[in-house]
């Protein structure tokens, strides 16, 4: 053990014993992950999925407009972020959503196809915007995804947090299948 790397990697722990509920921290975490490079700068609007629309539905993502420029509006517009590299997202959508329908069939399991997409703030700091959770159509149901963002009250917290949950989840599946092997 070094004591400094332990105080710098604890300092949230130490601090308040549920930062890990943050969305810095959930930031941080991301960027500190097994894959960091999967973090991409966004550099067009809409988003879209590359899969094909008769396996797995409509192509445009459901992170709309509508939904994010309330949340930058004292920094401007998408086109603005998009412009000044401030807009990036972790996608996880394409790479997952194939295996949705599989693993889903296995009792008691879940896995949604997902993309968050961050906002680097002046500060430096990654702010998660949007999560987008997504079901292909399956079992004779149309396409499924919801939109979740930032919350501070009631219900709408705890859903955010489960959607940070199931990303979360999304980065360390292949540490756990590891480690269980």
């Amino acid at each position: 053990f070094i004591p400094s790397l332990l105080l710098k990697v604890g300092f949230g722990i130490v601090g308040d014993r549920f930062f890990w509920f943050s969305d810095v921290e959930f930031a941080r975490e991301t960027l500190a992950g097994v894959n960091p490079y999967s973090i991409q700068l966004v550099k067009e609007w809409p988003l879209t999925s590359k899969l094909d629309t008769q396996i797995y539905g409509p192509q445009e993502s459901a992170i709309t407009r509508e939904v994010i420029e309330p949340q930058i509006i004292t920094y401007g517009t998408i086109e603005k972020a998009i412009k000044e590299k401030k807009l990036f997202m972790l996608d996880y959508h394409d790479l997952f959503l194939p295996f949705v329908s599989k693993v889903r069939e296995i009792k008691g399991t879940t896995l949604y196809g997902s993309r968050t997409l961050f906002f680097l703030t002046c500060e430096g700091i990654l702010k998660p915007l949007a999560i987008e959770l997504t079901r292909p159509p399956m079992d004779g149901n149309p396409q499924w995804k919801q939109v979740f963002t930032p919350a501070s009250h009631s219900t709408n917290l705890w859903l955010w947090r489960l959607a940070k949950a199931h990303v979360e989840n999304s980065l360390c599946g292949g540490t756990l299948y590891n480690c269980n092997t």
